[in-house]
């Protein structure tokens, strides 16, 4: 979550090897990063509200504590930057109530990149998405990746 998910980010970055799948709520990553070559595609979900004013959903922005980190991606750039980069071949668009679900599938090694664009959420954690707990969506899309 927030500065949590920014992390995550920089864990797919430099330690994929050690992931099966990760979930991201309400950060980015930089336009930029100093270092990102992904040893391993794993699964990634991301969770954003089209309202948050913190972590802006449609727009990139200067970080604003330390210059090196330059400028961040918004939402749809950060999917599709990790949509290129494992090379999805087939994507899903699903429209439920009050968000829509991307799937972008068909990718490297059978990774596969979602994203939940909450479209009334801010900054906040959703307690449901679509109508089931969040909770029960990170880990329906979790508990299905593993490593060998």
């Amino acid at each position: 979550y927030s500065l949590w998910a920014m992390f995550t980010y920089e864990l797919v970055c430099q330690m994929s090897d050690r992931f099966a799948a990760v979930v991201a709520h309400a950060g980015t990553m930089p336009v930029q990063p100093a270092s990102c070559e992904p040893e391993t595609p794993i699964g990634i979900m991301h969770i954003h509200g089209v309202e948050d004013e913190i972590i802006p959903y449609g727009t990139t922005w200067d970080w604003k504590r330390w210059d090196s980190v330059g400028t961040m991606r918004d939402i749809p750039d950060l999917v599709q930057f990790w949509r290129t980069r494992y090379n999805c071949q087939t994507d899903l668009e699903s429209a439920g109530e009050g968000s829509t679900h991307f799937v972008y599938d068909g990718c490297d090694q059978n990774a596969r990149v979602e994203h939940h664009r909450i479209e009334t959420g801010g900054h906040e954690w959703p307690q449901s998405i679509n109508g089931t707990s969040t909770h029960q969506v990170i880990w329906s899309f979790l508990s299905g990746f593993s490593k060998p």
